[in-house]
């Protein structure tokens, strides 16, 4: 065999081309995925399209093929069987968006859990508390980044929950989305500024923090200081606003745009750890214009 006339790489050659450790080359090798030319010493040897090869099976291998699967594709290649191969590429796509819909969930669980221990840092970093034990609401004002979504209109649909939640609903699905969609999302319920002015509590705007391309009520959360109020036990809707707004005031600020509440807790999916509702108000100094 005449390397240097059929223009053959040799094992550290292929490696330094394809970018990888030469050891995934021999194990590709053993494997049979790509069989090596030998020579009469046995070393191993690859021409053009074995290097060719190589770089499609590291794309599979990208792609999250395994071995085996890989050499039954080759298989089909060879064989010309493209509805073969079409078969296995669909069942990837099926089980990477399968994969996508546990990592958006476990994301949503962890944005949750971040919140959370958000809350418990500003909790227990305040000079004036000393407790051991969590207190049933804390208020405190800090500064927070830039966050966009969208909202709902709900100010005109009936004032109970299945009737705003089919209102919802409906308006998710004109933009082909739905409650499935919605629970990988942060959301909440909104107030108005101008209700809040006028002390009309009444949640008039559902707002999820997400994007939706052409959905024209999009929402923005200026970056800025902002004043929030954590509740562990649930209070009447009117006492505690009315107790917010007057702690925002002594603070020598006033509220700057809508009242935003959410809830989460520890562990987004276990309905029995004890949840932290959050009411979030953008905030001014009292001296700005």
């Amino acid at each position: 065999m005449n390397k240097k006339n059929e223009n053959l790489l040799t094992v550290s050659e292929v490696a330094e081309v394809l970018g990888i450790n030469k050891n995934t080359i021999l194990h590709y090798d053993r494997e049979g995925v790509i069989k090596a030319i030998r020579n009469e010493n046995n070393y191993r040897f690859y021409n053009e399209e074995k290097i060719k090869n190589f770089k499609f099976i590291l794309k599979l291998r990208k792609l999250g093929f395994s071995l085996k699967t890989i050499k039954i594709i080759e298989k089909y290649i060879s064989e010309k069987n493209y509805v073969a191969i079409l078969e296995i590429m669909k069942n990837k796509i099926n089980e990477n968006k399968n994969k996508m819909e546990e990592i958006e969930k476990d994301m949503k669980v962890l944005e949750s859990n971040k919140k959370y221990l958000e809350y418990l840092n500003d909790l227990f970093k305040n000079e004036d508390i000393h407790l051991e034990k969590e207190p049933e609401n804390f208020f405190c004002i800090k500064t927070c980044k830039e966050e966009r979504g969208i909202f709902i209109d709900v100010e005109d649909v009936e004032k109970n929950f299945e009737t705003q939640k089919r209102f919802v609903e409906k308006e998710l699905k004109r933009y082909k989305k739905d409650f499935n969609w919605l629970k990988k999302q942060f959301f909440g319920k909104g107030i108005s500024k101008k209700n809040i002015l006028i002390k009309n509590y009444q949640c008039d705007i559902f707002i999820i923090k997400a994007d939706i391309e052409n959905y024209p009520n999009k929402y923005f959360f200026p970056e800025g200081e902002y004043a929030f109020l954590y509740l562990k036990k649930d209070y009447p809707k009117n006492l505690i606003i009315n107790d917010f707004l007057k702690k925002i005031k002594i603070k020598n600020y006033e509220i700057a745009g809508d009242l935003f509440i959410e809830d989460v807790s520890l562990f987004a999916e276990d309905k029995n750890e004890s949840v932290v509702k959050i009411l979030k108000f953008p905030i001014k100094h009292l001296t700005s214009e």
